[in-house]
């Protein structure tokens, strides 16, 4: 889950500078606030407020406020959010109905900073006065939006769910910017994104790259950057991974146009980068996917044209001849007039989380879950709840298999830099029956067998249940799959006889019960000129 900064623009896109100070001039002010606001239009927030001290210190009130807003976009500096925005409310106070632009903002941002700190009545009370003192109904149906967040957060605040926190050390995470992770289903490896510099001579802390750690004596090694041929300038940020672990899916943005790509490990490292075909990737900023166990669906958010407003999160299915189908908005129990991202959809096949704006969010986006009924419908979507979900943007939520355990990325206590990696532990109070099934396989010569395909089947129906791909280095595979039920595992490789082989998962073999993967015994492939 990665948490952003929400803040609303709806407004203006940003103050009008209206200068009367008396010991600096007003041409110099007029540049220090230009170049403030030019500071604040690429999201250099603290050097927006280092270059606003001359006129803060003269109490000149646009000072104020432009510091109270950039104060906002930084985590840390949130609780002092407040205090400077109450006095710019002071030099600006609300006249019935004949509101400049600046008086309505500093009121506005009030009241948004009283909600991203959590004090949702104070919240509603600056809202709701604010709303009564001004003509324009666009601007009312933004100000209603944020009365209905500080009731949302308010009420979901009086039934918090019972989670506990675990920074996940100085091993992973940096000064730096550290977000989006990303676990293989035995949590055996970690991917993640990082602004942090990847050797002595890199100094760009707004580039981001991927980087991986693997799970060794009980602890995290050292974060390495992911090795992914292609462009060497472009941000990567870090999406998902492809049901059999080998594949993973990053978000690529070449300065010009951003979209979504997916690289396979191969024997001699990872794949060139290949972009997710149309209709998946459009062109209208397609940015988190997730593929459904079997790998035959892909659900995604997109910008396109067509939506039911903002981002939407759709769905495609692949076709027989591999093409995928024409995306299918998720419907009205998902998507709403707002902003949809971060799809995922949990290994059972059936529970989708996401996030969104709207619903019944507490302020930005919000987690929410959905079941598919026995139609195939998706039920209406569910908050996941209060601290999970916080005043500001949460996004990027992948539970463990059991959804017991969630890893996610934060800016809170104990942080060692703009956003951290923590891991959420629940109470064991969710019964899923669901089984991580691993083992290795091997060609004749004893070696990772590279070319092998996996298929697991229900033995009973003989519907294939997923179709995996094993690790070309170490040969291991790993399959995520319902207990209580009888298999037939298929393997098919290159050069090699067919093999197969049953076996059956009971009610206790559930990853919850035994917190780690079931390892079938190693499988030796015979060649095809073998007599036996």
């Amino acid at each position: 889950m990665l948490r952003k900064r929400y803040l609303s623009y709806c407004i203006a896109t940003f103050l009008v500078l209206l200068i009367s100070v008396s010991t600096v001039s007003a041409q110099s002010a007029r540049k220090i606030l230009r170049n403030a606001d030019q500071y604040i239009e690429v999201e250099l927030y603290r050097d927006a407020i280092e270059s606003l001290k001359p006129l803060l210190e003269k109490n000149n009130r646009e000072a104020i406020l432009l510091t109270g807003f950039s104060m906002m976009a930084l985590e840390e500096e949130l609780p002092a959010t407040i205090e400077i925005l109450r006095k710019a409310t002071e030099l600006y106070p609300l006249k019935k109905r004949r509101n400049k632009q600046q008086t309505i903002e500093a009121h506005f941002y009030l009241g948004q900073a009283y909600r991203l700190n959590g004090s949702a009545k104070k919240a509603c009370e600056v809202f709701k006065n604010l709303k009564e003192n001004i003509s324009d109904s666009e601007l009312a149906n933004d100000i209603s939006r944020e009365i209905n967040y500080c009731m949302n957060l308010d009420s979901m605040k009086k039934n918090p769910v019972d989670i506990q926190t675990e920074h996940l050390g100085k091993i992973l995470n940096s000064s730096y910017e550290d977000h989006s992770p990303i676990v293989l289903y035995d949590e055996s490896t970690i991917y993640f994104t990082s602004t942090r510099p990847i050797d002595s001579l890199d100094s760009n802390t707004l580039f981001e790259n991927i980087f991986v750690s693997h799970w060794r004596n009980r602890k995290w090694t050292d974060p390495k950057v992911l090795e992914i041929p292609g462009v060497s300038d472009a941000n990567r940020a870090t999406v998902g991974l492809t049901p059999d672990g080998q594949g993973l899916i990053f978000y690529q943005n070449n300065g010009f146009q951003g979209g979504l790509y997916i690289t396979r490990k191969t024997f001699e490292g990872w794949s060139v980068p290949e972009p997710l075909p149309a209709p998946i990737n459009s062109g209208y900023n397609e940015t988190h996917a997730s593929f459904s166990p079997d790998g035959n669906t892909i659900y995604f958010s997109s910008e396109r044209p067509g939506g039911m407003g903002g981002k939407d999160i759709y769905l495609s299915h692949k076709l027989p001849d591999g093409n995928w189908g024409k995306p299918i908005n998720a419907g009205k129990n998902i998507n709403t007039p707002l902003n949809e991202e971060g799809p995922f959809i949990h290994p059972d096949d059936s529970t989708l989380y996401f996030s969104s704006e709207g619903h019944n969010s507490m302020g930005g986006y919000d987690i929410f879950k959905s079941s598919k009924t026995k139609q195939n419908q998706w039920s209406e979507a569910k908050n996941i709840g209060y601290p999970i979900n916080t005043p500001t943007d949460d996004l990027f939520y992948l539970p463990t298999l059991n959804e017991q355990r969630v890893y996610y990325a934060s800016s809170q206590e104990g942080s060692l830099g703009l956003s951290d990696l923590f891991l959420l532990h629940f109470s064991g109070s969710d019964e899923r029956s669901m089984a991580v099934v691993s083992s290795h396989v091997f060609n004749s010569n004893n070696q990772p067998a590279e070319t092998a395909v996996i298929s697991v089947k229900d033995k009973k129906s003989n519907k294939l249940i997923g179709t995996y791909r094993v690790n070309p280095v170490t040969g291991k595979f790993v399959a995520i799959i319902p207990t209580m039920q009888q298999y037939e595992l298929g393997i098919k490789c290159d050069g090699h006889k067919p093999y197969s082989q049953s076996f059956e998962l009971g009610l206790r073999d559930d990853y919850k019960t035994k917190d780690r993967a079931i390892y079938l015994p190693a499988i030796t492939l015979k060649n095809n000129k073998s007599e036996n």
